[in-house]
């Protein structure tokens, strides 16, 4: 039994926003963020845009590139998850649900999963365990966020950090051993870190960059380590290394930790900033639009995020 990949999709608000765009009193410049972060824009949601809605896209275009034989139409769809930290309700219903009502997607099982920017590996991995045990073929697995209503856009510790999207991924279930798909996977939590980035009751983000920063570098770098050594993998085999999008300095810091070559990391977060559960399949999605990730490569992804959680995952395609 395997859980492959079959398809990769995205949406993005059409607003962008660049650095530059920043008003002055709020005391920062392109070039202080490019070069402490690696961000130059991010996407702004619309009045219209919501992130159930921005993962509907997603889906509908995952769907869309689906490497299946045959077209995957919505109501084969057994199982939809939706990582998310900006749902549309603040509990009920799900962003699952939502997405599921727009595809027309009846028989599939939904929920919403939180687990800040790690929440699209928890999500993978949670939507490959059921599929498994209930042995079902499809699944829809998303990332979306509108991070740009819950920024104080006073405090530029966090407001140029952030952008809005969605990405998702159509998985299937072979219901027999192929060596293809998800491999070895990561998960992890510490909740001591809980006071270092979170979602106030006020609904503004908090977060304490210094430490979230040495966080994300340490477990960035067990987190690759431990994937390599459980698959028996050396850095060498792999094709690429698709990490969260939270700062490219952050990236730097664990290639250098890691001994790989930097050009192994995929980078995006120049255009869209940290988008949360939505960076990792934002970035797979792209990457699969360029040609850049294709039949025969083997990728290792990894998130971390408030919680603080942490994961990765190898994926052979």
């Amino acid at each position: 039994m395997a859980i492959i990949i079959q398809g990769f999709g995205k949406s993005l608000p059409l607003k962008e926003m660049k650095n530059t765009d920043f008003p002055a009193e709020l005391g920062t410049s392109d070039e202080w963020i490019r070069s402490h972060t690696g961000i130059g824009s991010r996407r702004i949601a619309s009045a219209e845009d919501t992130s159930a809605s921005l993962a509907y896209q997603a889906c509908m275009d995952a769907l869309k590139n689906s490497k299946t034989s045959e077209p995957i139409t919505a109501d084969k769809i057994d199982l939809i998850i939706c990582g998310t930290a900006t749902p549309d309700f603040p509990g009920s219903p799900s962003n699952a649900c939502l997405i599921q009502n727009k595809l027309q997607a009846v028989q599939a099982v939904c929920f919403d999963l939180t687990a800040g920017c790690s929440g699209f590996i928890y999500a993978m991995d949670t939507a490959a365990a059921m599929m498994e045990r209930h042995h079902w073929r499809f699944a829809l697995v998303c990332g979306a966020e509108v991070l740009s209503r819950i920024m104080d856009w006073t405090d530029r510790s966090t407001c140029v950090l952030f952008g809005d999207g969605a990405g998702a991924a159509l998985l299937e279930n072979t219901f027999e051993p192929c060596g293809l798909g998800i491999g070895a996977t990561v998960l992890g939590t510490d909740g001591t870190g809980a006071d270092k980035l979170y979602i106030a009751p006020d609904r503004r983000v908090h977060m304490n960059g210094r430490a979230v920063y040495e966080f994300a570098v340490s477990h960035i770098t067990a987190t690759v380590k431990t994937l390599l050594a459980k698959e028996h993998l050396q850095a060498d085999n792999l094709d690429l290394i698709v990490c969260h999008q939270a700062n490219e300095r952050i990236l730097e810091a664990a290639a250098k930790r890691l001994k790989i070559n930097f050009d192994k990391f995929v980078r995006n977060i120049e255009n869209y900033g940290n988008t949360s559960a939505a960076s990792i399949p934002i970035t797979l999605a792209e990457l699969t639009e360029q040609g850049k990730l294709h039949e025969g490569m083997t990728i290792l992804i990894t998130g971390f995020g408030a919680g603080l959680t942490w994961g990765g995952a190898i994926i052979r395609f």
